[in-house]
């Protein structure tokens, strides 16, 4: 994710996140020297420690949601890759994009993917919403692989 706002929330977070860790370290000292002078076997934490604790798990999975390359596989890659693949959906047995040009396609232009031309329901979204093969000039728009249930009637 490159989006400027999310980098500025990014660098925001991490500041939140490293004033949490100190307070998260202060409150876990002033606990462990309260039962030191105390003499207890046990040291009870304050509600706002596990309070300021939970934040802390909480920004830290925000941070790796954020992070460039988020909901990829291992090595960072995978929803590079997924697009990709739905990118290709519209090539011709010989490799090339609909409306490019072809020397191994009769009239020397792609006519595209022949299982798949445009409009070509390949899918069902959650709410029904259709997944669609888009036109050319919109596969990298991600609603144009998308159409709502009743665009059927509306048409």
């Amino acid at each position: 994710m490159t989006d400027p706002t999310i980098i500025d929330l990014r660098r925001e977070l991490e500041k939140a996140r490293h004033a949490l860790i100190d307070t998260q370290t202060h409150l876990a000292a002033h606990a462990e020297m309260n039962a030191a002078l105390h003499c207890a076997t046990t040291v009870m934490y304050s509600p706002l420690h596990a309070k300021v604790t939970a934040a802390i798990a909480g920004i830290e999975h925000a941070l790796t949601r954020t992070e460039p390359g988020a909901g990829a596989g291992p090595d960072g890659r995978r929803a590079d890759e997924m697009a990709r693949v739905l990118t290709d959906l519209d090539r011709c047995t010989h490799g090339r994009h609909e409306g490019d040009g072809c020397v191994g396609c009769p009239s020397g232009v792609s006519p595209g993917n022949p299982h798949l031309p445009p409009g070509t329901v390949i899918g069902f979204g959650l709410h029904g919403s259709q997944i669609v093969m888009p036109h050319r000039d919109d596969k990298h728009d991600p609603a144009a692989w998308r159409t709502r249930p009743d665009a059927e009637a509306d048409q």
